[in-house]
């Protein structure tokens, strides 16, 4: 998979993707430099990245297929955002877009942040994107706790790098039980998370309206599968009892060589997520 990171959350979370080997990652911001990376250089504006976005044929020259785009709209270098999802048109495009903590943006960080984030929405809602996955540093900042001021979007970032690329991992295996519905084709509003193994603690990575399509994705030590008789029918509760209202759920077995069990979750609405 192709990973294409803008800015600086952008190419922070896609500089920490780069240690899995599924992924070929590709970095552009204003100042930058490495393999597979593109300096725009320093604009004043948003509207100077966007109007002066290069062509970066050469650069994309051997991406096709499946591309995840990450973005966070508070940027300046995030004008440059449909300009560059522009070149990327003939694969099939998933934004990650990062919803930034407002307090602390200042007014055109606000203005820029609103319009990248109706914008894509739309984009994905109309099929332009295949889909948009909206995380949310506030809402995960809210249940690491305590977090060091050094260091602080490093700890933001590890659960939404590795929950995805686990998610991305598990929907590329075959289940042992149970299949993820594939979701409906209007439905590509999205979000993901974790719930605690049989549980009812919920950690998703922004707080999604009107979810209308549920998937859960189990990992499980593969001794537990084997010995556990009762453990299908506490799974299935356990889906039961996390359902939201007018929305369809599904879950998959996955087995796991890892001691602990762990639960991914997939969220997905038709409808744009406003402002709170």
């Amino acid at each position: 998979m192709n990973i294409v990171g803008l800015g600086k959350a952008g190419c922070a979370i896609a500089s920490s993707l780069e240690k899995y080997p599924q992924y070929t990652v590709y970095k552009i911001d204003d100042e930058i430099s490495g393999e597979r990376c593109y300096s725009l250089g320093s604009k004043d504006h948003p509207e100077a990245y966007e109007s002066s976005t290069p062509d970066l044929k050469e650069f994309f020259k051997n991406i096709e297929g499946e591309v995840t785009f990450i973005v966070c709209g508070a940027g300046k270098v995030a004008g440059s955002t449909l300009a560059i999802l522009e070149q990327l048109k003939h694969c099939k495009i998933t934004v990650l877009y990062i919803k930034p903590n407002l307090d602390s943006l200042e007014d055109i960080q606000r203005k820029m942040h609103r319009v990248c984030f109706g914008v894509l929405q739309e984009y994905a809602r109309s099929a332009v994107l295949e889909r948009i996955y909206l995380v949310d540093n506030n809402v995960i900042e809210n249940f690491l706790d305590n977090l060091p001021i050094i260091g602080y979007f490093e700890k933001i970032n590890e659960p939404i790098v590795w929950i995805m690329h686990m998610i991305n991992v598990l929907r590329n295996t075959e289940p042992v039980m149970g299949k993820v519905f594939q979701t409906k084709d209007t439905h590509r509003i999205s979000t993901f998370g974790t719930v605690d193994f049989l549980g009812d603690k919920k950690q998703n990575l922004f707080l999604l309206d009107n979810v209308r399509e549920a998937s859960y994705l189990y990992l499980i030590n593969e001794s537990e599968l084997k010995s556990n008789n009762g453990l299908l029918k506490k799974i299935t509760e356990q889906v039961n009892s996390l359902r939201f209202d007018n929305c369809r759920s599904s879950y998959a077995i996955y087995p796991s060589q890892y001691e602990e069990n762990y639960v991914f979750c997939l969220l997905h609405t038709p409808y744009i997520q406003k402002e709170k």
